[in-house]
């Protein structure tokens, strides 16, 4: 019994081993095709309500489009997870170019990657490792088949030491202090009781961990934000690194983590479909007399 539990999983990652050996445009490809399959499912409906709130300003059918075009982005990720987890290492670095690389040159405090949640992050980070001793915090994925899955893949990457949540921040202090590049992805909602504090993200509050500004404080780190978008035509990726931050942080913890969520914000603007969308950023709330922010009335139509 418990195989056949197992079964869809197996399948799930023989298929991504299969279309591994594809190009990249290809796997767009399909990936557009279960994109817009996965649009008129359960699967849409957090994507759906986030752009809805995040995006007043689009019409219903904007909306709708874009909500299409990131589930589109999202399920092309996950195609190249085959890329990711078996492709050669080569392969990865052909793929993925740097831009601004030089503000991480000649750098003499720790270095400090903000990287939020855009698709590409899983590809980001396999080609980061090809340049960076990195260090970076996860949680374990609920299936134990992916979660064997994942940790042998990231064995692959070169030199990048990862940290379980529950562990804190020293191993991160450790790391940043033997030289290694932290990264950082704050932009998700942990609860009001993990170190969280309310700053607006979209014009609506949002529960942000603290955690970027309190390290860059302990450690005397420089903070390089980062991003990882598809280039057109979806022939690759391209990884950004900004200007590095300067006078961060400040006295208030609460400027800190605006500044943090402003940037976020500016870079979604940029490429709005490539944002990971299906995360549920806003349910935690200021207010718990509010209702479910989730289970806003949204038709799957």
């Amino acid at each position: 019994m418990k195989i056949l539990l197992r079964l869809p999983t197996w399948m799930g990652i023989a298929l991504l081993w299969l279309v591994h050996f594809l190009p990249l445009p290809i796997l767009a490809y399909l990936g557009r095709a279960i994109g817009h399959l996965a649009f008129y499912t359960k699967m849409s409906r957090t994507s759906r309500i986030n752009i809805h709130a995040c995006f007043p300003e689009l019409s219903t059918i904007e909306q709708r489009q874009l909500v299409k075009k990131q589930l589109s982005a999202l399920c092309t990720s996950l195609l190249e997870l085959g890329v990711i987890w078996w492709a050669p290492k080569t392969r990865i670095e052909k793929l993925v170019t740097f831009k601004n690389i030089h503000f991480t040159e000649n750098q003499t405090r720790p270095i400090i990657f903000l990287t939020p949640h855009f698709v590409g992050l899983e590809i980001q980070g396999a080609r980061m490792s090809r340049v960076f001793r990195g260090i970076a915090m996860f949680a374990p994925h609920k299936n134990p088949d992916i979660d064997r899955l994942i940790c042998a893949a990231r064995d692959r990457l070169d030199d990048v030491i990862f940290v379980q949540r529950k562990q804190g921040l020293r191993p991160l202090i450790r790391g940043l202090k033997d030289g290694r590049r932290l990264y950082i992805l704050p932009d998700m909602d942990f609860g009001e009781n993990n170190d969280s504090i309310f700053v607006p993200f979209f014009n609506l509050p949002a529960a942000t961990v603290t955690t970027l500004p309190r390290l860059a404080q302990l450690t005397n780190a420089v903070v390089i934000p980062t991003i990882c978008y598809a280039l057109p035509g979806h022939t690759g990726y391209q990884v950004e690194f900004f200007e590095p931050w300067e006078n961060y942080p400040t006295d208030s913890i609460e400027e800190d983590v605006a500044r943090m969520n402003r940037f976020i914000e500016e870079q979604i603007r940029r490429f709005p479909e490539q944002y990971f969308w299906g995360h549920k950023r806003f349910r935690t709330r200021p207010n718990n007399s509010e209702p479910y922010f989730y289970r806003w009335p949204q038709p799957l139509d």
